[in-house]
């Protein structure tokens, strides 16, 4: 599948096992006799998802997944293949809406050349309320979910869009993607390694 600007997925009008995105995410799963395995994600969408493994689970058993990135998942194995199988996602409407957010995101990171969210480590502050300032002044409180040297994904209020130039403290940053209730952003310059820890505040 060539991702192609302008991706798009119109929740009420796609059927629960498509489109499909390639990715290619570590993550981790958990099989039914409480084992954990290494995995990649190598598709999703938001009905199903891929995985390439050397876990073999059996047909319709249920597993976990977890994956920085996508988030924590269950579902059931409904197909397998050489190397991997893949498991069918049964979401509530607003966590769908999420992962289509998210699937949207890496169909495009190319095209808009958005950071991957992958190269540096993320760390959680122990601080993590700050302020964000907007295009234009406004200010609204946000919940920092993680940073790394190149970003920052924060929860709030605030409503801004990809491309939106944000503050934080003393830090600048464009806004590459929204989720439901906050967005990612990659900051104008970024931190040198090992100048961010939990202790770091904005």
């Amino acid at each position: 599948m060539e991702l192609q600007a302008g991706f798009h997925i119109d929740i009420a009008r796609t059927p629960l096992h498509g489109p499909t995105v390639r990715v290619d995410l570590d993550a981790c799963l958990r099989l039914p006799d409480g084992s954990e395995h290494s995995c990649r994600i190598v598709e999703a969408s938001t009905g199903e998802m891929a995985l390439s493994a050397l876990a073999e689970p059996c047909y319709g058993d249920k597993i976990f997944i977890h994956s920085a990135e996508l988030g924590r998942f269950e579902g059931r194995v409904e197909r397998q293949s050489d190397g991997g199988f893949a498991i069918g996602l049964d979401l509530i409407v607003t966590r769908r809406r999420k992962l289509a957010a998210q699937l949207i995101w890496f169909a495009n990171r190319d095209a808009f050349g958005l950071p991957d969210a992958r190269r540096h480590k993320r760390i959680v502050p122990r601080m993590p309320w700050t302020t964000i300032c907007l295009q234009g002044g406004k200010e609204n409180a946000a919940w920092i979910n993680d940073v790394s040297c190149s970003g920052i994904s924060v929860e709030t209020s605030a409503q801004a869009s990809i491309g939106d130039r944000v503050s934080l403290g003393v830090k600048t940053a464009v806004v590459g993607r929204i989720f439901d209730g906050g967005f990612v952003a990659e900051f104008d310059q970024y931190f040198e390694e090992g100048q961010i820890s939990d202790r770091l505040r904005f």
